[in-house]
């Protein structure tokens, strides 16, 4: 090029420089921090910037920690599970006992996906304190509730907050934070060995609890626990400054997309949860409440990907149109909630109303499985930090997580207590090594500055499943039991049975009417068990479809360079400023 030619040119960089749009072209790689400049240079302000990889000592010191605050909403939710007997009666619910599973439920679905959002914004170790910090407060109210309402509006609060932690979504972005995607597998199995101990010790110690003190205190022994556990997160895991002023963060907070989101969530979620039971499923209520739920969905979407300077949901909605593999993971943990969450409820159920064990020997009997989990979980995060590859980790769970739920088809009223244990010592190495590889699956099919919000969005549709699979499996054993004993009971008593597995010790029944009762009991459990197979099934084959690529990062690139100075840079050298950069690495 001859020197006058580079001269013209230089000219012309300098003339587009100083007369460039404010905003810059959607193929321009900002990452200018004014506050003041446009919503997309802002937008990128808050992106992929609380990434903090620590060594290996620290991160033996963190992630216990990390996993121990998983475990807290898991011991939560399992200790009061088995207290619900007692609190139904202390409180004489009748068949509304169902929503203090159902208020913690629609509280935490409603703010997953804002979670992720957030913790972008504000960071995610503020969060997670606030959030413990409401769980924690939710609980020592609900202890003292007096009456139902007062416990469903506190469970409710408590949803909230425990709700970021329910589905390891604050945990697992810590993770991220802190380690690269080849450690992620290796040190997440801590978490999800928690999840599988909050699961087993939480029936025990909810037992333990109401037999011998009061159902009040399985809402009052975590409290003290949840505040040593934040004071160690406060001290030991590192803070991760997020740029930008207050105001700044409180306006990119994707409002509008929040409040759609939490009334089509409470609108879908409250028919589908109590439909069969307390409301018809024929009733006006129901069908409107189904309806407006459904349009607010499809408006959701709307708002994300047209209006929304920051959205809930993976960038526009882009992790659906552009990976097959994401999709198929997140459609894997939606199978997976709703098999995963009606076994943690139907399986009690199973052995506390059928077989007629007590909350801690019944406790005794899961125990194999959740043990497992931890197991399963741990492994198979050794695996895949080994060999750094997380498909044939993924593909074998599936397979003996089939195997498990296949073979649970065989229970019976007599079934011996060891091949229950056997079957659930399956079921749990399948759960604990689908689970957690998943989620490395996920994130390596994921963008680093979406993967909080695909983390969201997985945890959201999991437990979306678990309240379609809750409502199915409510729905099979309901049908079941009208169908065997509308010969035999009155339909008043068919209707109290219905409303609540627990109603039964308030009737009177004759020794064979009771076992007609039981019987029926365990035709709705085989056929619900049954719907199990063909679901993981399914996952199996999704597993199989996962495209392994590995767990080294795919859009890692060098330092950024602000706008102006690249510019600067780019015409004192010569470049055009239209030039595409060096060795710019594409985003996957």
């Amino acid at each position: 090029m001859s020197s006058s030619q580079s001269t013209q040119d230089g000219k012309q960089a300098v003339f587009r420089t100083l007369f460039r749009k404010k905003n810059p072209s959607p193929t321009s790689e900002t990452t200018n921090t004014d506050e003041s400049s446009s919503p997309s240079t802002t937008l990128e302000t808050f992106k992929d910037q609380q990434s903090n990889i620590l060594p290996h000592n620290k991160l033996m010191i963190v992630f216990p920690t990390i996993a121990l605050a998983q475990m807290i909403s898991y011991l939560d939710q399992t200790s009061v599970s088995t207290a619900v007997p007692a609190i139904g009666a202390s409180l004489n619910m009748g068949p509304s006992i169902s929503w203090i599973a159902t208020s913690f439920l629609l509280a935490s679905t409603s703010v997953q996906l804002i979670n992720g959002r957030l913790s972008d914004i504000v960071g995610r170790k503020p969060l997670l304190l606030t959030c413990m910090g409401i769980l924690a407060g939710a609980n020592l109210c609900a202890g003292f509730a007096q009456n139902a309402a007062m416990l469903f509006a506190f469970r409710s609060i408590a949803g909230l907050g425990g709700g970021a932690m329910y589905v390891p979504f604050l945990p697992s972005n810590l993770a991220s934070d802190i380690t690269t995607l080849e450690q992620r597998g290796k040190y997440n199995g801590f978490i999800g060995a928690m999840v599988g101990l909050g699961n087993g010790i939480g029936p025990l110690i909810g037992g333990a609890l109401t037999q011998r003190a009061s159902w009040r205190w399985c809402f009052w022994f975590i409290v003290p626990v949840i505040l040593v556990v934040m004071v160690v997160i406060a001290i030991v895991i590192p803070p991760s400054p997020v740029r930008g002023n207050t105001w700044t963060k409180v306006r990119m907070v994707d409002w509008l997309g929040l409040v759609v989101n939490l009334a089509a969530v409470v609108l879908v979620l409250i028919p589908i949860s109590q439909g069969g039971s307390t409301y018809a499923w024929n009733s006006a209520l129901v069908i409107a409440m189904l309806t407006i739920g459904g349009l607010l969905i499809i408006a959701f979407v709307l708002v994300e990907w047209k209006f929304a300077k920051l959205p809930m949901m993976p960038n526009k909605v882009r992790l659906f149109q552009s990976d097959k593999s994401a999709n198929l993971v997140l459609l894997q943990g939606t199978l997976h909630g709703i098999v995963y969450w009606a076994n943690l409820f139907y399986i009690p159920m199973y052995l506390q109303t059928v077989r007629g064990y007590s909350p801690i020997l019944s406790g005794v009997i899961i125990l194999p499985m959740v043990a497992s989990h931890g197991v399963g979980s741990l492994v198979s995060g050794q695996i895949i930090s080994k060999t750094g590859h997380y498909g044939p980790t993924i593909v074998f769970s599936n397979c003996v997580w089939l195997v498990g739920v296949s073979l649970q088809t065989i229970y019976t009223r007599s079934s011996p207590v060891w091949a229950i244990c056997l079957i659930g010592f399956l079921q749990g190495i399948g759960i604990g090594g689908a689970f957690q590889p998943g989620l490395v699956a996920l994130l390596a099919h994921s963008r680093k500055a979406d993967r909080a919000v695909a983390n969201s969005l997985r945890n959201f549709l999991r437990i979306l499943g678990g309240s379609i699979g809750l409502t199915i499996s409510g729905t099979i054993l309901n049908n079941t039991l009208k169908t065997h004993l509308q010969n035999i009971l009155s339909p008043d008593t068919i209707n109290t049975i219905t409303s609540s597995a627990y109603a039964l010790s308030s009737i009177n029944l004759s020794h064979n009417q009771y076992e007609m009762v039981m019987d029926a009991y365990m035709a709705g459990m085989h056929t619900i068990f049954v719907m199990y197979a063909p679901i993981i099934g399914v996952c199996f084959v999704c597993a199989v479809l996962i495209r392994d690529e590995g767990v080294a990062e795919k859009d890692a690139k060098p330092p950024a360079v602000p706008l102006a100075e690249r510019e600067v840079r780019d015409v004192s050298e010569g470049v055009s400023v239209d030039s595409p950069p060096v060795g710019r690495q594409a985003q996957v």
